[in-house]
C-alpha cells in the first residue's frame, strides 16, 4: 500500500516537530502557580515563584580528606496535595539542576501512626519524614556505585552517600533501619529488639 504524498507530508512535519522540540522538552521550565521556574534558577528565585518547599534535604556530594564536605546537593520537596504529583527539585551549587516526579502527594496526618508497614521501597525521604518522623538514630556512609546501574546518572560521581536510619515501634517490637540513596528508601532491613 503507497502513502500519499499529504499523508507523508504530514508525517515528516510530525517527526521534524518531535525531534526539534525535544532538547527543548528536556529542558523545560515547571509551573508553580503562575509563575515559571527554569533549570538554573537560583534558589530563591525557585523560593519566590513557589514559595517554601515543604521539606529540604541536604546530601553531601564531594569530600576532600582533612576538608570534610566540599560540595552538597539539596532535594527540595513540593507536596501539592493528594491530586497531583509531588516535585522534588534538586539544587547542586546554587543551581537548579533537576526536577523529578515523585508518586502522588497526600495530606499529612499528625494522628497517622508510624508502624513497620509504612516503610517500603521507593519512599521519598520527605515521605518517609512525613509518615514516621525523624529517625531514632541515623549514620551516614559512602558507598561506590557503577554509573551504568543509574537511571539518571551524575557525570564525575562514583561513589554515593547513603544514609541509613533507624526507627524504633516500641519495647517488644523489631527495629527497622531504612536504607535511603538519592533521596529514596532502597532497602528495609530488620533491626533487633530493645534491650
Amino acid at each position: 500500500m503507497m502513502t500519499t504524498r499529504p499523508a507523508l507530508k504530514k508525517w515528516i512535519t510530525w517527526v521534524l516537530t518531535c525531534l526539534l522540540m525535544g532538547p527543548a522538552m528536556t529542558h523545560a521550565a515547571i509551573r508553580c502557580g503562575t509563575s515559571l521556574v527554569d533549570l538554573g534558577d537560583w534558589p530563591v528565585e525557585v523560593r519566590d515563584r513557589c514559595g517554601e518547599p515543604d521539606y529540604v534535604a541536604v546530601y553531601p556530594t564531594r569530600a576532600v580528606p582533612g576538608l570534610g564536605v566540599t560540595q552538597t546537593v539539596e532535594h527540595w520537596y513540593y507536596n501539592p496535595g493528594p491530586q497531583r504529583l509531588i516535585r522534588r527539585l534538586e539544587f547542586r551549587n546554587g543551581s537548579l539542576q533537576r526536577v523529578k516526579t515523585l508518586g502522588y502527594g497526600f495530606y499529612p496526618d499528625p494522628r497517622a501512626r508510624c508502624d513497620s508497614r509504612v516503610l517500603r521501597e521507593g519512599l521519598s525521604e520527605f515521605e518517609l519524614v512525613s509518615r514516621c518522623g525523624e529517625p531514632v538514630s541515623e549514620r551516614l556512609f559512602w558507598q561506590p556505585f557503577d554509573l551504568s546501574s543509574l537511571a539518571d546518572p551524575v557525570p564525575g560521581i562514583s561513589i554515593m552517600p547513603v544514609k541509613e536510619w533507624l526507627y524504633g515501634f516500641g519495647k517488644h517490637r523489631f527495629r527497622r533501619i531504612v536504607i535511603l540513596r538519592d533521596g529514596l528508601v532502597v532497602e528495609v532491613r530488620t533491626g533487633n529488639k530493645p534491650r
